[in-house]
């Protein structure tokens, strides 16, 4: 069985600025649409507490992530499809953790982080090296 080099560096880039840029995505959209103005909760004022707590609450999502990432380092897939994989996992992952956030800004911070996802996952590369 063909082994490959796993890229962590991926892995922790992409968990890292999906957190980063969800409250940031999450208030230029709040701004944007008048219609969600009573959302506009100021996710940037309150970005280190928001940082920690999610931190803590994608800590599920990103165990059965590594889990996934790591099965398929020994698979001959393709970095893209690679990516789709992950990111629609990060998605779901989302999406499930939100569903424990009582109210209708759950939806609204699910579809921010999901976007966030979507373009951190897009951005970096993953690159897996062969093994010697």
């Amino acid at each position: 069985m063909k082994t490959q080099n796993i890229n962590w560096g991926y892995f922790f880039k992409h968990w890292i600025f999906t957190l980063i840029i969800g409250p940031i995505i999450a208030q230029i959209i709040s701004l944007l649409a008048l219609l969600l103005n009573y959302q506009s909760v100021g996710l940037l004022e309150m970005f280190p507490i928001i940082f920690v707590v999610s931190i803590i609450f994608s800590i599920p999502t990103y165990i059965a992530y590594a889990f996934v990432y790591h099965h398929f380092s020994s698979k001959n897939t393709s970095s893209l499809t690679l990516k789709i994989i992950l990111i629609s996992l990060t998605i779901i992952g989302i999406f499930i953790t939100t569903a424990f956030i009582e109210g209708n800004i759950s939806y609204f911070i699910a579809l921010s982080y999901s976007i966030s996802s979507i373009i951190s996952g897009l951005v970096f590369d993953l690159k897996y090296r062969p093994e010697e």
